[in-house]
């Protein structure tokens, strides 16, 4: 492979608003541009993310980065419709994949 070419991999990304999705890189520090129908993510090791669609679109190696703004997409998901209630969301271990909802 020619070194300007960077292998990519397609994965499959069932996020279904932009703007949650938006909201989920920019809570893991990293940079979101908007371009037509797609967000372009940029990590802060300097990875880029295309998402179009129901697709994402990484460089080949990386897939653990879908993972993580996934995890970010759904923590996103539940601090929007808690707020909607009154209620708050806190994670009760590091990896955030567990959580506390209170009513005050």
């Amino acid at each position: 492979m020619p070194c300007w070419m960077t292998a990519t991999t397609t994965v499959e990304l069932k996020a279904a608003d932009q703007t949650l999705l938006k909201q989920a890189a920019e809570r893991l520090g990293w940079t979101v541009v908007l371009e037509g129908d797609s967000l372009r993510i940029q990590t802060a090791d300097g990875i880029t993310l295309v998402v179009s669609g129901q697709s994402v679109v990484i460089p080949r190696g990386r897939e653990e980065l879908v993972q993580t703004l996934q995890r970010s997409y759904a923590h996103q998901i539940l601090d929007t419709v808690a707020s909607q209630f009154g209620w708050t969301v806190e994670a009760t271990d590091t990896s955030e994949s567990t959580f506390v909802l209170s009513k005050f």
